[in-house]
């Protein structure tokens, strides 16, 4: 079995992690290390319900977050009833989190019920759903952590070994193309490889839903190419569910949405992260200096509550100042 690493890194009360198997990124995560959402996957509290449509109820979380719930569940329970849920899914651009229902709770008032999870910690349970219970070694290293936020944020289609898959989030299906444009080995090496790497790409830029993977050519071996997919997903398999061949050679299945994509982390959030690492690294190479952080407002609102409540030698040097793009400058 590959070596499993987790690569974290926090300060300032932000943080960012990557899981890297085999050397390489396969999840990637960043934002407040101590998120108290309680749309965060797994979070379990007490919900009450607003409505009902479409199929699915709509819940009132007890931090004033929404939520959906299947609404077969629900039968017999009025509008306002308390109920106990638990994040299956959570919430990405223009979807609410989705919860599972544990039991009804009339009477009792929405509140939070599990504790608030680090962003370690969330990191190491999504790592175990992928890689069963792997040992994973912890370490620290910054260029990892670059790389594996550039693979999930903006993804190259070049494939490791030749070939290219280009992975595209629509709203309806994630779409995988495979290009073996220029390559003259057998194309179902190159639809293998790019099966496999299908898997980690997904996890690492946190996508899920129905996956449509067009390979090249229309004639494969399916479950050669079936079991190339469960091997690669590996103790992650059991919820993956592969449809039937199609006649138009490609290769379909679905696998359950859970985390929140790094891509849909809000922007000034992502800032913020970028503003503190740089002023931390300019710091270090100007000891004792004052260093100002010059970004857009929206930035400063996110990074003043975190220096107020941060115990970090380096906060008494810090100055935050408005302008228009972020830098750090030492003064």
């Amino acid at each position: 079995m590959a070596v499993i690493t987790l690569h974290y890194e926090s300060r300032f009360g932000l943080a960012r992690g990557a899981v890297c198997a085999g050397g390489r990124p396969h999840l990637y995560m960043e934002g407040l290390e101590t998120d108290p959402s309680c749309s965060i996957l797994g979070t379990r509290a007490l919900a009450r319900l607003k409505g009902r449509g479409g199929g699915v109820a709509f819940l009132d979380l007890p931090d004033g977050m929404e939520a959906i719930l299947d609404a077969h569940d629900l039968t017999r329970l009025a509008d306002g009833t308390a109920v106990e849920i638990e994040v299956a899914a959570e919430a990405r651009r223009d979807k609410l989190a989705r919860a599972r229902l544990i039991r009804p709770a009339p009477g009792e008032a929405p509140r939070r019920l599990s504790p608030v999870l680090t962003l370690k910690d969330r990191l190491l349970a999504e790592a175990r759903i992928c890689f069963g219970a792997a040992d994973i070694a912890v370490a620290a290293d910054g260029d990892v952590l670059d790389e594996a936020a550039d693979e999930a944020l903006s993804p190259r289609p070049e494939m490791a070994g030749g070939g290219a898959l280009h992975v595209e989030r629509t709203r309806a299906l994630i779409a995988c193309d495979v290009d073996g444009a220029g390559l003259t080995e057998a194309r179902a090496k190159t639809n293998d490889r790019a099966v496999v790497e299908a898997v980690r790409r997904l996890r690492l830029m946190g996508l899920g839903g129905l996956v449509v993977i067009d390979l090249i050519g229309r004639r494969h071996d399916d479950r050669r190419l079936h079991d190339a997919l469960r091997t690669a997903f590996g103790a992650e398999a059991t919820a993956i569910i592969v449809a039937p061949a199609g006649k138009f050679g490609t290769l379909e299945f679905v696998r359950p949405w859970r985390v929140r994509p790094p891509a849909d982390t809000a922007p000034a959030l992502r800032q913020a992260g970028q503003l503190l690492r740089d002023a931390a690294r300019t710091a270090a190479h100007n000891p004792g200096r004052a260093v100002a952080l010059r970004a857009p407002a929206e930035v400063l609102d996110i990074v003043r509550p975190l220096l107020l409540n941060a115990p970090d030698p380096l906060t008494p040097l810090l100055r935050l100042e408005t302008g228009r793009a972020c830098e750090v400058i030492a003064s």
